[in-house]
């Protein structure tokens, strides 16, 4: 047993290794926008401060876990010890490359949102008409203690990431494992160059986030939660991007850290130029003008009324996908995927289980037609310039049908088509 542990122990230091010390890297395109230390006015050896709208809203989300972590305890002063910690660790590093939170402090505010996210899930147990989620909980542990455990880790869910990146000064290179993100600024008294790694797979980040927890926390934390329950906070950590075998308090952080993301979509998806939503977009919005994608007559693609248009479906997206394959070799995802895409960048109109194509109902040269399609704000896909001189048009949204009802006996269904069979 002991001999198995210490083969286990020396593989995972061998790749905590590789991480930190690997020489293959490639330099991507600055990341945050500017680099540590490449801004104007930058101080050595300190974090520029963010600006102040992403400032306010740091401190927004700190005094927010802060006040639903107890005074009992002493709870609420070692919360905002931790989160100190964090904020020296992580200090003003992105949470991805070109995706989520990928500006400046993106990975602090992320941390906090998903911890804020896990004591606010917490609470719901703690309701009067709610019952105990025994499968997610211990019901049996000190509340207090779980609630902690929950911070803890949507806090720490992420910290991995920082064997993604690496920091370089001269000759100088960061070792999260060793060493906060602060006290390296503080050591080399110079600016550092961040680089990501182009070979990171994603997700394989969770396995290291446990190793770097001792930033965090103290002997009075690990006293305070309890030594027997570390293993349940490493469980939750390294689960979260685990498709099978992780606990259930795992895929319950996976879930917030997911509705972490898709919050920030909208800001992420449209600022990407290179992105698939951006990218759909731009072909609407040169086909359109163009005249390929006809606008308000008969079997057009495109209906405009008012501040809404819509784009008939599949047929608009086939058309943008020859587009963009034709000029700029680029590929769009597969309909179903796009179609995600553009419900998270909350660019079309979407229901709250983000179903986004519509049953829509258009005049026709025999009267009137049913169509499936996007719905997008009107200046999203149609230029300024060329709305005087479209045609007049007009489309009704089409109610959801009930659920088909099966008549007992019968070989026949009526079957209503769905979203589904467009592909």
């Amino acid at each position: 047993m002991v001999k198995t542990a210490a083969a286990v122990s020396r593989k995972i230091w061998r790749q905590i290794s590789r991480q930190i010390f690997r020489q293959n890297r490639t330099l991507t395109l600055p990341v945050p926008a500017h680099p540590r230390g490449q801004e104007s006015g930058a101080v050595l050896g300190m974090f520029e401060p963010p600006p102040e709208s992403q400032r306010v809203l740091l401190d927004q989300l700190t005094e927010t876990i802060l006040s639903r972590l107890p005074e009992e305890m002493d709870c609420r002063a070692r919360g905002a010890r931790v989160i100190a910690k964090l904020r020296d660790l992580v200090g003003d590093l992105p949470a991805s490359a070109d995706h989520h939170h990928s500006s400046r402090f993106g990975l602090l505010q992320h941390s906090l949102e998903v911890a804020l996210k896990m004591l606010e899930e917490f609470e719901k147990t703690l309701l009067p008409d709610a019952p105990p989620d025994v499968a997610l909980f211990n019901t049996e542990a000190d509340p207090l203690q779980t609630q902690y455990l929950c911070f803890l880790a949507g806090l720490g869910h992420d910290l991995g990431k920082l064997f993604d990146i690496e920091m370089v000064a001269g000759e100088q290179r960061w070792s999260p494992l060793n060493q906060t993100y602060a006290e390296f600024l503080r050591q080399v008294k110079r600016e550092p160059v961040l680089e990501w790694n182009e070979k990171r797979v994603r997700g394989a980040h969770a396995q290291f986030s446990p190793w770097l927890m001792h930033h965090l926390l103290s002997p009075a934390d690990i006293r305070f939660i309890g030594l027997e329950r570390l293993p349940e906070l490493t469980g939750a950590l390294t689960g979260t991007h685990a498709s099978d075998d992780s606990t259930p308090l795992a895929r319950l952080v996976s879930t917030l850290d997911q509705q972490s993301v898709e919050q920030a979509a909208p800001d992420w998806m449209l600022k990407r130029p290179d992105s698939k939503v951006n990218q759909f977009i731009r072909a609407l919005r040169h086909l359109i003008p163009d005249g390929r994608l006809r606008v308000n007559s008969p079997g057009a693609p495109v209906y405009v009324t008012g501040h809404k248009a819509t784009v008939v479906v599949p047929r608009s997206i086939s058309a943008a996908r020859a587009f963009l394959k034709q000029e700029d070799r680029i590929r769009l995802p597969s309909n179903h995927h796009l179609y995600d895409l553009l419900a998270q960048a909350e660019v079309v109109e979407a229901d709250e289980n983000r179903q986004c194509v519509k049953r829509i109902r258009v005049p026709g040269k025999r009267g009137p037609v049913e169509l499936y399609a996007l719905i997008f704000a009107t200046n999203t896909i149609i230029p300024q310039e060329i709305l005087p001189i479209l045609p007049k048009g007009t489309f009704e949204v089409v109610p959801e049908e009930p659920a088909p009802v099966v008549v007992a006996n019968s070989d026949e269904v009526k079957r209503t088509p769905t979203p589904e069979s467009l592909g």
